[in-house]
């Protein structure tokens, strides 16, 4: 996530001038509410050169810590923060998976934390970790089932019609898939409602959490790579890694 994090921020510099400065095609207008939520649209409401080149790099420099190991609660808030912000003036510009990246990121503050030697704060720290990566998996799992529902509820979904459509639009295609036959289309929507209605049980099986990766894993990829939706894609891979299981049983234990 660090690393697709810093991917964005690389970006973003690259077209500084097309987002960022005086002649951008980005128009945010201010948000101020008079509350705790106008942090995350301080750059927003006090836009200028100075104040964006300070988010991205704060958002970068940040990221950088959090890839080497040394983030800790202030740190990935702050990171958090930062990317809220960029996100909330770039808001044109997003996907979905930018907007499950601002969620990754807040459930990612309570990740990564020193133990502690004493034993109700250790516990509180293990409590909110876990708590975390369990709002991440059902977030996830959200996502595909409701994503699913919505194609159920949508005859263009039912009959290929979508999907078709789609891969017609040439900044969301490419020659291979502009090539798809309707029935094609149709039986490939079918698979990926099956996959999103299945994800949140098949997922949590053992014997099954391999295809369940494969599937995603190839779908993700046409979706980034052949399809234009590179953020939504990757990030959703991303958190297939927060479905696999550590365990320590393949550590050697010593009797006392």
């Amino acid at each position: 996530m660090y690393l697709f994090i810093i991917y964005k921020i690389f970006i973003n510099v690259i077209h500084f001038d097309t987002l960022f400065s005086a002649h951008n095609l980005i128009y945010s207008a201010p948000k101020h509410t008079g509350s705790i939520r106008d942090l995350a649209y301080l750059l927003t409401n006090y836009y200028s050169n100075i104040t964006s080149i300070i988010c991205l790099t704060t958002a970068f420099l940040l990221a950088c810590i959090g890839l080497f190991k040394k983030s800790n609660y202030i740190t990935n808030t702050v990171l958090w923060l930062s990317l809220i912000n960029l996100n909330n003036y770039l808001y044109p510009t997003l996907t979905a998976g930018d907007y499950l990246l601002n969620q990754l990121l807040l459930f990612n503050i309570f990740f990564s934390f020193k133990p502690s030697t004493h034993p109700f704060i250790q516990d509180l720290k293990t409590a909110l970790h876990n708590t975390a990566l369990i709002g991440i998996k059902v977030q996830i799992c959200l996502a595909y089932f409701l994503a699913a529902l919505f194609k159920l509820s949508d005859a263009d979904w039912l009959d290929g019609t979508a999907l078709w459509d789609t891969i017609q639009i040439p900044e969301y295609s490419n020659v291979l898939l502009a090539c798809l036959p309707m029935p094609v289309c149709t039986g490939l929507t079918y698979l990926t409602i099956i996959y999103q209605l299945t994800f949140p049980i098949m997922v949590f099986i053992s014997s099954t959490k391999k295809y369940v990766f494969t599937f995603g894993i190839i779908q993700h990829l046409i979706i980034a790579l052949a399809m234009g939706l590179f953020s939504f894609g990757i990030i959703m891979m991303i958190c297939y890694i927060l479905f696999l299981k550590y365990d320590d049983r393949s550590r050697t234990t010593v009797n006392p």
